[in-house]
């Protein structure tokens, strides 16, 4: 009977009606949630934001609650409120609880078609806000139920140690006991279920062969006749990557004068095989297929699958006449946010290993038979490829030019550039040195022009390039968001982000966080897609200026692959 009467009470308490200061604050969170962020939600991503941001304003507004009561008795004050006052209160504040939910809901889901305008996305339909919305509201419910769970662990450990500790320490023993049993349940579900599974599904997706990916016939590929890499070694990515791409008489025909056959070249670690090894087989890659002839070498470190962008590597085929050589490793399969939490050092090392074996390399040529040397990388891949070098003298000390796409906040030498832009100049694009080597781009026109529509400095070699756009989550994504308000919001200038965007304690670094799975689908030029724009970025870092006579020829070439890069790349 005690033992069902425990029973009977510990459910009780989990079931129990929702605190009021708590409640009061889980409203005001949902309200800030519907706020606009950077990209058009899902309903996922609804339920993500409403979920959250509900369990901070109830637990901030339980303490909240709890500090002014305590401050109430202290100073020996008391509210008392009428019984037919109180009842009259009740319902004018229910009214008011309704009708502002209802107001920030509807705004939220109007302020969520200014933002698919903005990146050009079709609009979500309005089940979408309204299945999301539900699914937050039981999301925070749920995890209210957890809550409740643990405090009534906690009582129960208390319960049980009571007979046998003295006082002082049944409340120390009962918390310890507490926070190791979640603490197991946690590593069990997410380490040893969620984790693993995430690592079963990205292995078995780097070791599909994809029907739809034909092995190269071209002897300049990875992969093909003659290859030095088999290509079921290659990875899912990699052997996208050596297929892809357009032949020479393809680059011959649209830029209207004879190409060469481009070359790709690409090598993935694996149980049996170490990055350094990995490493020396993209050297011997460049070998086999003379790679040191060609004009141009560039080198990408890819994304935590081993991902290159298309639209990047094409660009650089099309403006060279195919007279240049990519090469990548693939350094991991996970997905670049699984990459990052379970080793961010790979990315670093693929990067600053492949760069210093081939530099190695080339200064065993003559100075007059080297290619140009430049660097790349997208996201996860920028974060790596940039750790090759100590500081920005060294950068431009050390190659001829650099791409660095979507590159994250907490990047080492992204972090001391901005630390050395011109004062007053927009976070969204900083001005760098008055852009005679390091140019930032949110868009094409920002290439020979700053934000503000200044011109910039003479163009000096070499050149580097960090293309990111305003509405991109994977470049503004830092732990900072969750207390402190950054500087790009404060600005709100970004072209493609609704100004109506605000920050939140909490609730903003979820928002953030929400964007970024999809951000590479939404339409280039925006989020985390970049596309045609990285035809003109490659041209100006590869020299190829126009003058103004030039230019409009230039302007319809460059068209030209655009339009060829769709046609072989219409995914991107």
């Amino acid at each position: 009977m005690t033992r069902g009467s425990g029973r009977r009470a510990r459910r009780s308490a989990i079931v129990a009606p929702l605190d009021t200061a708590g409640f009061l604050g889980a409203s005001a969170a949902a309200w800030i949630s519907t706020s606009p962020s950077l990209l058009p939600r899902t309903w996922w991503m609804w339920a993500v934001n409403i979920g959250l941001s509900e369990v901070y304003g109830y637990a901030s507004g339980v303490l909240a609650g709890r500090v002014v009561r305590r401050l109430g008795r202290e100073i020996g004050l008391q509210v008392r409120i009428a019984p037919d006052h109180r009842r009259r209160a009740r319902w004018a504040g229910a009214g008011a609880l309704v009708g502002i939910s209802a107001y920030s809901w509807v705004r939220g889901a109007l302020r969520q078609r200014e933002i698919s305008h903005l990146v050009h996305e079709e609009p979500k339909n309005l089940a979408t806000h309204v299945v999301g919305t539900a699914a937050g509201l039981g999301a925070s419910l749920l995890a209210l139920g957890l809550a409740r769970s643990t405090i009534e662990t906690t009582r129960l450990y208390r319960a049980l140690l009571r007979p046998y500790l003295p006082r002082r320490l049944v409340t120390v023993v009962s918390l310890l006991l507490t926070v190791a049993t979640v603490a197991v349940l946690a590593d069990r579900l997410l380490r040893g279920r969620m984790l693993e599974t995430l690592i079963e599904r990205a292995d078995a997706t780097n070791r599909l062969i994809s029907p739809d990916v034909p092995q190269p016939t071209s002897s300049v590929r990875s992969g093909g006749p003659q290859s030095l890499e088999t290509w079921q070694s290659l990875g899912a990515p990699g052997r996208r990557i050596v297929s892809g791409g357009a032949d020479r008489l393809l680059i011959s025909e649209t830029i209207g004068r004879e190409a060469l056959e481009p070359i790709r070249v690409y090598a993935a670690t694996s149980g049996t095989r170490t990055l350094e090894d990995t490493v020396a087989a993209v050297v011997a890659e460049l070998d086999r297929t003379a790679a040191w002839d060609r004009e141009v070498l560039v080198l990408f470190t890819g994304t935590g699958t081993g991902w290159l962008q298309e639209w990047s590597l094409s660009a650089i085929e099309f403006l060279t006449a195919g007279d240049c050589a990519t090469a990548s490793i693939q350094y991991s399969f996970y997905p670049s946010g699984l990459a990052y939490i379970i080793d961010r050092r790979s990315p670093e090392r693929a990067g600053r290993l492949l760069l210093e074996a081939v530099r190695r390399r080339m200064a065993r040529l003559p100075a007059d038979r080297r290619p140009a040397l430049y660097v790349a990388g997208e996201s996860l891949g920028s974060f790596g490829g940039q750790a090759a070098f100590r500081d920005v003298p060294e950068m431009l000390s050390t190659v001829d030019g650099a791409v660095w796409t979507g590159t994250p906040s907490f990047t080492p030498l992204w972090q001391q550039l901005t630390a050395r832009s011109r004062p007053g100049s927009p976070a969204v694009a900083p001005i760098i040195d008055a852009g005679r080597h390091i140019r930032v781009v949110t868009r094409p026109r920002d290439l020979h022009r700053n934000y503000w529509g200044g011109l910039y400095e003479q163009w000096q070699h070499p050149r580097v390039v960090y293309a990111q756009h305003a509405s991109d989550p994977v470049v503004w994504m830092d732990l900072p968001l969750l207390w402190r308000e950054p500087a790009w919001l404060q600005e709100r200038v970004g072209h493609d982000v609704t100004p109506a965007m605000r920050w939140f304690p909490w609730i903003t670094f979820w928002q953030i966080a929400a964007d970024m799975p999809l951000s590479i689908a939404v339409t280039g030029g925006h989020g985390h897609s970049y596309h045609e724009e990285m035809v003109p970025i490659w041209a100006a870092v590869l020299g190829q200026d126009a003058d103004e006579g030039e230019q409009r020829a230039q302007a319809a070439q460059h068209r030209a692959i655009v339009r060829a890069i769709r046609a072989i790349h219409p995914q991107g």
